[in-house]
């Protein structure tokens, strides 16, 4: 019997899964696999900005492993650079939204943020989009989708 109940609830927990606007188990998301997202959109403050793909003033991406840790890369001008760091996905009070907050050990110019840090925000814009947060110090705005290889 016991065996049946702990299927019962894998079964369970694959059907909540499943659902792409399903933000509660979003913690437990990077648990199974890792992830890559890539720079898709760089807009500016002023209206009508963005730009994709090569007019991007630099291409970049995140890896995310289930193990809590993450690489950043960009690219500009044929120059590579990347970061390590860790992640946690968190949540603010009163807010409904989901957050990954990286923690840079490397490499620690590449987190985009408001305060020269070694911290870089990320926003859940759905299951296969985030966005950073650094366009609200003047930052670009930069979105990012979820690879599919």
């Amino acid at each position: 019997m016991e065996r049946y109940s702990v299927l019962f609830l894998f079964f369970v927990f694959l059907v909540s899964c499943a659902n792409d606007d399903n933000f509660g188990l979003e913690s437990t998301q990077f648990a199974f696999s890792e992830q890559k997202w890539v720079l898709t959109q760089m807009s500016g403050n002023i209206p009508n900005s963005e730009t994709i793909g090569d007019d991007m003033e630099w291409q970049e991406y995140y890896i995310f492993s289930p193990k809590g840790t993450f690489l950043k890369s960009r690219t500009v001008h044929e120059e590579v650079t990347e970061a390590t760091g860790t992640f946690e996905v968190v949540e603010y009070e009163n807010d409904l939204n989901h957050y990954l907050e990286l923690t840079f050990e490397t490499e620690k110019e590449l987190a985009g943020n408001c305060t020269g840090d070694d911290k870089e925000l990320l926003i859940y814009r759905s299951s296969t989009m985030i966005s950073s947060l650094w366009m609200a110090c003047d930052g670009p705005g930069l979105d990012y989708s979820l690879s599919k290889n």
